[in-house]
């Protein structure tokens, strides 16, 4: 399933994913800013553990899973993951979510590239949440206009600190 993600200006600023574009792979994991939060008892009972993308707003995400607080091998905890189906999330800018609750949670799809470093320690615990993915569209959203396509992220120098990046990305083959 391909998958929109927003890179915020922000973190090209700070040196991640510049100068990355069409064609080109990365390995990532992913996470929500989470915008609402409901019990899953209140979602369709046909709708399946997973993430769904609404087109009118890229990257914009729904995600129905189990909260779960996993840790590494040397039992450290390492944070708060959304397992949503086959994907691991990381929620962010939620109320609390406590752990074995099922969820359905709204909000902004993010590659994050901090929180899923390949040493760190959620990477370790949660193997799954790191991806390969190819890129199929970089595109920048600027004043709420409609995303334009770019080709390539900006490098830090170039980057519009008022911009929101986008990447289409698809399972790596």
């Amino acid at each position: 399933m391909a998958v929109v993600a927003i890179v915020p200006a922000w973190m090209l600023a700070d040196g991640e994913y510049v100068g990355l574009g069409v064609g080109e792979q990365v390995t990532t994991g992913l996470a929500l800013a989470v915008t609402g939060t409901s019990a899953s008892a209140s979602a369709e009972p046909a709708d399946p553990p997973g993430l769904r993308q609404a087109g009118e707003q890229p990257g914009f995400t729904t995600a129905r899973g189990r909260v779960e607080c996993p840790h590494d091998g040397d039992g450290v905890r390492a944070g708060t993951v959304l397992c949503a189906g086959t994907w691991a999330v990381v929620p962010f800018a939620a109320t609390p979510l406590r752990p074995g609750e099922d969820v359905v949670v709204s909000g902004w799809l993010t590659a994050e590239p901090y929180l899923w470093a390949a040493d760190g320690v959620l990477a370790r615990a949660v193997p799954a949440g790191r991806a390969d993915w190819r890129v199929a569209r970089v595109s920048c959203v600027v004043d709420g206009a409609d995303p334009a396509e770019i080709g390539r992220l900006p490098d830090e120098a170039t980057v519009d600190p008022d911009a929101a990046y986008l990447l289409e990305l698809v399972p790596a083959d």
